[in-house]
């Protein structure tokens, strides 16, 4: 069924944002967050903020002649564009443009003769988003707006504007369903209404993530929330949903690595502050792992960065993605310094070193770590159920002891001894160790050396396939 705006909700598997109140102790409430896992409303909580009062209107009169970017997408019509409209609406299938707040209050009501470059932008057929504005640059010649915004009564007293981010939109203007890999994250409603939708970390697989387009830190869903595909996305329908319209003065609580979906029911003005959590350190890891892949993957294949890099992110060379992971591992070992030398010892690869110790990470190292066993069986397990290849093969999460290869080589031995078969034929060794260790991997053990011989190996040259 869809609700008065037409999303699809499924009743059966939909639930309410729990509603708290705020403790007398300041403390024990941020304690409270850091360990919660589930998402929660605090009701007005922020109704007393001085920014509860601010309006678009006020920000134009405020910033003046200030301008930033503003991003633009066409509205989406199901009951006139139809299957056209269940794709989900990326930040790369928008179009942006830079104004002033004036010229963007002209454009909501209408104006389009003072809205300047805004006008190209028909109010009835597009909705805009100032969204993801770090306050500290954009509001960095305005204190006092800075000093409008407090985290204290959630017991974060160090956070301000300086930690903090807003989003200015008109109706319908929405973030594509994605989740953070760093943080949790508290949104005080400042104006107008939004309505948010989040999925528990449980639901990741249900959601189909991907990288493209690629941002740091965000994972993207490439179901459209509001009218998804379910002949390409079946295992959406019975995903588990929680809801929540937040109004002015309410502030709500994401925890770490859920999944949302936010839109504008109206006007609306948002601020947030994403809260570092200890786990963010492994994260950076990840993070730039995936940064150096893509980033070189892409590029090697040419496309256009338009067309998979996110317009709030840049990619940097080859050597600065190398740095970043460097940098990111110090941080992991809690080193107090990390000097980074970007010279090429041997011509061809950069290396990086520390004060302390001489450790190296080069180029060679990162292709170690991708191309280890366990990595490539994880990215053959995803390649072959990406292609419906349903195929009983073997694949050893851990390489064997020194026990386990004794073992392995007696059996081989002795089932050697008992083979008449000619030199020519291979000797098969169920490994009991990884066997038991690849249960409930998703696929099924060979039992015998006949079941396996059914079976090749896939070939080393295969066709290109079709990307999606």
């Amino acid at each position: 069924m869809a609700d008065e705006r037409g999303l699809k909700i499924n009743k059966t598997h939909h639930r309410k944002v729990q509603s708290l109140s705020l403790s007398s102790c300041p403390e024990k409430l941020r304690i409270h967050l850091l360990e919660r896992n589930d998402p929660a409303v605090f009701d007005g909580a922020a109704r007393q903020w001085v920014c509860c009062n601010w309006t678009p209107e006020f920000l134009a009169q405020e910033l003046r002649d200030l301008r930033t970017s503003f991003r633009f997408c066409a509205r989406q019509n199901p009951s006139v564009n139809g299957n056209s409209c269940k794709k989900t609406i990326m930040e790369t299938d928008c179009e942006f443009e830079k104004a002033s707040f004036d010229e963007f209050c002209q454009w909501l009501n209408g104006c389009t003769e003072r809205s300047g470059c805004l006008s190209r932008f028909q109010r009835q057929n597009y909705w805009c988003y100032a969204d993801y504005k770090y306050m500290a640059e954009l509001f960095k010649d305005f204190p006092h707006l800075r000093k409008s915004v407090d985290w204290s009564c959630f017991g974060f007293p160090e956070r301000s504007g300086d930690e903090s981010t807003i989003w200015i939109g008109s109706a319908e203007a929405s973030t594509p369903c994605h989740v953070d890999t760093y943080g949790c994250n508290l949104v005080a409603q400042i104006y107008g209404t939004k309505r948010w939708i989040l999925f528990p970390p449980s639901e990741t697989s249900n959601l189909y993530p991907t990288r493209i387009p690629y941002e740091e830190s965000s994972v993207f869903s490439q179901v459209n929330i509001t009218n998804p595909d379910l002949t390409r996305f079946p295992a959406f329908e019975n995903v588990l949903q929680y809801e929540i319209i937040l109004k002015p003065g309410d502030v709500l609580f994401v925890p770490k690595k859920w999944w949302h979906y936010v839109e504008s029911l109206e006007t609306s003005i948002s601020i947030n502050t994403w809260i570092e959590l200890e786990s963010d350190h492994l994260e950076r890891v990840k993070e730039a792992l995936i940064r150096t892949l893509v980033s070189a993957l892409k590029k090697e294949e040419g496309a256009a960065e338009v067309t998979w890099l996110n317009p709030s992110e840049e990619i940097g060379t080859h050597a600065q993605n190398m740095s970043y992971l460097y940098q990111a591992l110090c941080a992991m070992k809690q080193r107090t310094s990390c000097d980074v030398d970007t010279s090429y010892s041997d011509g061809t690869q950069p290396r990086y070193t520390d004060q302390n110790k001489s450790d190296i990470l080069s180029t060679d190292d990162l292709i170690n770590c991708m191309t280890s066993p366990e990595v490539i069986n994880a990215m053959m397990s995803q390649a072959l159920k990406k292609f419906g290849i349903c195929q009983t093969i073997n694949l050893p999460l851990k390489s064997p002891s020194v026990e386990q290869q004794k073992l392995k080589t007696t059996q081989t031995v002795k089932m050697e001894r008992n083979s008449n078969c000619n030199s020519s034929s291979r000797s098969y060794v169920l490994d009991e160790t990884v066997r038991s260790e690849n249960i409930g991997s998703g696929f099924s053990q060979p039992s015998t050396e006949q079941e396996i011989s059914e079976h090749p190996p896939l070939k080393r040259n295969c066709t290109e396939k079709e990307r999606n």
